[in-house]
């Protein structure tokens, strides 16, 4: 049932919080980043930069509102009603597939529209590699690979590092493109 969803802002933590700050620190970064192509003309670089902003924004706004969690409710709850529970294995197989075959044909689309531009872009790109590997690998919540991200010291557990981390050389991409890199 739907209603068993709640938000993760009302069970945030001091990592939570800190990863929502980083998105968006990042996403304004990358935002300051796609003005300064308006002035050399380059507008691959401008659209870039302005997309992987958007993004962020989202990606940070997911971070607390947790919505992959409500898609799993609301996936469940309609196997359940459909009496396709018993599948539900192969629909996952199937949905994270899906999702990493599209994360890659536009992983693709996104090297070929960049294919041309300056280094600091193609670091970001390298960031976002990052981030969707660690967006897949939450999608495709094996328990065994809920059991190695999960580990950590003091609330900030890998998969929240491997997320940052990935937000911080994007963070850091921006930064050298604004400054001309």
């Amino acid at each position: 049932m739907i209603s068993n969803w709640r938000a993760s802002i009302e069970d945030a933590d001091l990592a939570d919080w800190i990863t929502v700050a980083t998105y968006l620190l990042a996403a304004i970064l990358c935002a300051q980043a796609a003005r300064r192509p308006a002035q050399l003309g380059a507008v691959r670089e401008r659209a870039f930069w302005l997309i992987t902003a958007l993004a962020l924004v989202l990606l940070g706004i997911n971070e607390l509102l947790d919505m992959q969690t409500l898609l799993t409710v609301a996936a469940r709850s309609h196997a359940r009603a459909h009496d396709w529970y018993e599948h539900r294995r192969a629909v996952q197989y199937a949905f994270i597939m899906v999702l990493a075959g599209g994360a890659g044909l536009a992983g693709a689309a996104m090297l070929w529209f960049t294919r041309r531009t300056r280094f600091a872009v193609r670091l970001a790109q390298l960031g976002l590699t990052f981030i969707v590997a660690f967006v897949l690998l939450r999608a495709a919540s094996f328990h065994h690979v809920d059991l190695i991200l999960g580990r950590g010291l003091a609330g900030v557990t890998l998969g929240s590092l491997q997320e940052i981390a990935g937000i911080l050389v994007v963070a850091a991409a921006a930064l050298l493109y604004h400054h001309g890199r």
